[in-house]
């Protein structure tokens, strides 16, 4: 017995070391069988592995493996697709090193567990091959799931105190193996994991949540239905920070490296991690984004189909709250698609900060931030050419506050490009120039929702200062036979829908000068000091239908000498071509009166004092016709001629003139009011054809006819 007893003792010892001698001399080719025929048994034959080398120490649970290649069978890829029972996507992945630290060998050879200390993949290069149609498809959390399998080679159970993935690449391609996303360079700590066997979705992804670092440095978005690819920068996704933040965001159009959106430096905090990775929402502090570039496009003779609003997208994120976000500087372009020749409107210097933003979820409008949300807008300013080139429309220093709704602008300004003369040769008939400054605008009561969901402006009040010069060539032949378009009828044709309810000017300025058809001088009235309200001025058919008179009162200084106050009645309904324009004017020496009588109606005033002024327009587009009282005292003047071009006077018929003329009004206590009766035609301008019905009566009353 004791015999038998040493021989088994010697047969075991020598089964153990044979053992021990055979297992380390193949361990490597024992373990890597294995793994190849879990791989083959776990995806049916379409997926097989291979490696180049390992390093295994089973004894303290290390192991190494280099060149690790996961890829389908192309035959078995054929049969499935014969039979209409390909999965959805194909994985091809190749990691130059995968190394494991405190492994359990025995789960690990048993093929149901892995059970680690850590996990390294060094360099792995997955590629996600879509099966369906030659676009790009959303990657669904089954994808993740069979993509984990096939990474971590489809055991029951996963642990690991921490698994990092370095220096990854992820390949979104189709069939053809054309590129629909890259993902470069991507690094991930994922502390804690633990995966039960039945691989659960919410199982996997919760680590996302709680414990997971990741960092991509570029990830190239597929190509979007509008022609459009988008390129983002520098991820970082902080779980336990709560922090996502990306380097810079690009769209551009496919085919053209010339980006539309270039946006740097958006930093997410106090991030919501349950509800961004679980729930598909951004439930976040404050998001601010450093500015950089954005491209808006129009169609301005296209109408928005369905309404004018638009919708919040849930391409992104199903539900969007965040305490406040903060825009920097950005230069937004923006381009008229129906109109592909014209240069972009630049804005420049745009920034955005909001605060208390309200939840927006998918359908809601962007309505509902405007009006929930507390934001304020600014912008350096933009400029653009109008279509025809003569002009160039500016604004400068713009503040938008929809909590005050207030809207300042420091300027406006409508200026002309080419010079007086080189106008006239450009426009070859009578046109009016003008050269326009509203300075100092500020707007109260804006409805930023229509504003910006119905491109309607409206205002309860503002207040400007206005500088407007005007300028008609009347050495220019008359233009087409078509009637010239007064300042209401221009605000009646604006295609811009607007409505402000009051308007004040405050000491404003205007400037009207004509070049006169015979002498080829050029009169200057002007009208300083100018302080006015403007009540209901609108192009909305619904507000006319309430109410269709633009009124005007206005105090000005005339030919810094005269006080004149003004009111004017104007319609706004396009039909309606009348107009009463009403005015009366103080003392001032008549003599004054020449820069405008000398170079328009070639007569010069030698003497005389203007006590005052009194007159009641009711004109339309061809004539105006009305009243006037000018009263004065010891009026004389000269008749005047061009000779040498120069004006002289004419001896006799100033002789004749002042004994024609009446002297004094009144005159033996009998004051004379005389008609206005004087027809414009189709050229003349709103401005000119005032003028010329004052000249109408004050000729008239000077002669009595």
């Amino acid at each position: 017995m004791k015999l038998f007893l040493k021989s088994v003792v010697v047969v075991c010892l020598l089964v153990a070391i044979g053992g021990y001698i055979y297992w380390q001399n193949n361990k490597r080719t024992i373990i890597k069988d294995s793994i190849k025929t879990t791989i083959n048994t776990k995806t049916k034959s379409l997926y097989s592995i291979h490696y180049d080398s390992s390093n295994i120490d089973e004894i303290n649970g290390n192991a190494a493996f280099y060149n690790v290649v996961l890829q389908s069978d192309s035959t078995k890829r054929n049969i499935m697709a014969g039979m209409d029972s390909l999965p959805n996507t194909l994985f091809h992945i190749s990691v130059e090193k995968v190394s494991a630290v405190g492994v359990d060998m025995v789960g690990l050879l048993q093929k149901q567990d892995l059970s680690a200390k850590s996990i390294l993949l060094f360099k792995p290069v997955v590629q996600i091959i879509s099966t369906g149609a030659n676009k790009a498809k959303p990657f669904t959390y089954q994808d993740t799931l069979e993509l984990y399998e096939k990474i971590l080679g489809g055991f029951k159970s996963i642990h690991a105190d921490i698994i990092k993935v370095i220096g990854a690449t992820v390949l979104m391609t189709d069939l053809q193996s054309k590129p629909l996303t890259t993902l470069e360079n991507i690094n991930i700590t994922l502390n804690n994991l633990s995966v039960d066997s039945t691989h659960d979705y919410q199982n996997i992804i919760s680590y996302f949540i709680k414990d997971v670092k990741v960092t991509v440095d570029n990830i190239q978005l597929p190509e979007l239905k509008n022609g459009t690819r988008i390129n983002i920068t520098k991820l970082l996704y902080d779980a336990p920070a709560k922090v996502l933040e990306v380097g810079n965001i690009q769209q551009y159009r496919a085919g053209n490296n010339i980006a539309v959106i270039d946006v740097k430096n958006i930093v997410i905090n106090k991030l919501n991690t349950d509800a961004f990775i679980l729930n598909h929402e951004l439930h976040a502090g404050m998001l601010t984004c450093d500015g950089g570039l954005v491209t808006i496009y129009r169609q301005t003779k296209k109408k928005l189909s369905g309404g004018a609003s638009i919708k919040f997208s849930s391409d992104l994120f199903d539900e969007v709250k965040v305490d406040g976000i903060k825009l920097g500087s950005t230069k937004f372009l923006v381009v008229d698609l129906s109109e592909a020749s014209e240069p972009a409107i630049i804005i420049n210097d745009v920034k955005f900060n909001a605060t208390a933003v309200e939840s927006l979820t998918s359908g809601y409008t962007i309505d509902h931030l405007i009006n929930n949300a507390s934001w304020q807008l600014s912008a350096a300013g933009f400029a653009f050419v109008s279509r025809l080139k003569f002009y160039t429309f500016i604004a400068n220093d713009i503040k938008l506050d929809n909590k005050k709704r207030t809207v300042q602008i420091k300027k406006i300004a409508l200026k002309p490009n080419y010079s007086e003369e080189k106008f006239g040769d450009l426009v070859k008939f009578q046109n009016d120039r003008f050269d326009f400054n509203f300075n100092n605008i500020y707007l109260q009561g804006v409805n930023f929702e229509k504003m910006i969901n119905q491109n309607t402006l409206e205002v309860d009040h503002a207040e400007l200062q206005p500088i407007l010069k005007i300028f008609t060539d009347g050495t220019l032949p008359p233009g087409p036979l078509k009637p010239v378009k007064y300042p209401h009828q221009a605000i009646a044709a604006l295609k811009f829908p607007f409505y402000v309810k009051s308007i004040s000017l405050k000491n404003g300025a205007v400037f009207y000068k004509e070049k006169n058809e015979d002498t080829h001088l050029i009169g200057i009235p002007s009208f300083e000091n100018l302080n006015a309200t403007l009540d209901n001025v609108t192009n909305i058919k619904e507000k006319i239908a309430l109410n269709g008179i633009l009124r005007l009162r206005a105090k000005t200084i005339f030919l810094k000498e005269a006080n004149l106050s003004t009111e004017w009645l104007l319609p706004l309904n396009p039909t309606d071509t009348t107009f009463i324009v009403k005015g009366e004017m103080g003392p001032i020496n008549a003599m004054s009166l020449n820069k405008i009588t000398e170079p328009l109606g070639m007569v010069s005033i030698k003497s005389g004092t203007i006590n005052s002024l009194q007159f009641n327009i009711n004109g339309n587009n061809y004539a105006g016709t009305g009243t006037l009282t000018l009263l004065y005292n010891n009026l004389k003047i000269e008749i005047l001629k061009m000779k040498n071009e120069h004006l002289k006077k004419k001896g006799f018929l100033s002789f004749l003139a002042n004994t024609l003329i009446k002297n004094d009004n009144p005159k033996n206590n009998n004051v004379y009011v005389s008609d206005i009766n004087y027809k414009k035609g189709f050229y003349g301008s709103f401005f000119s054809l005032l003028w010329f019905c004052i000249f109408d009566g004050v000729k008239k009353t000077a002669l009595r006819k």
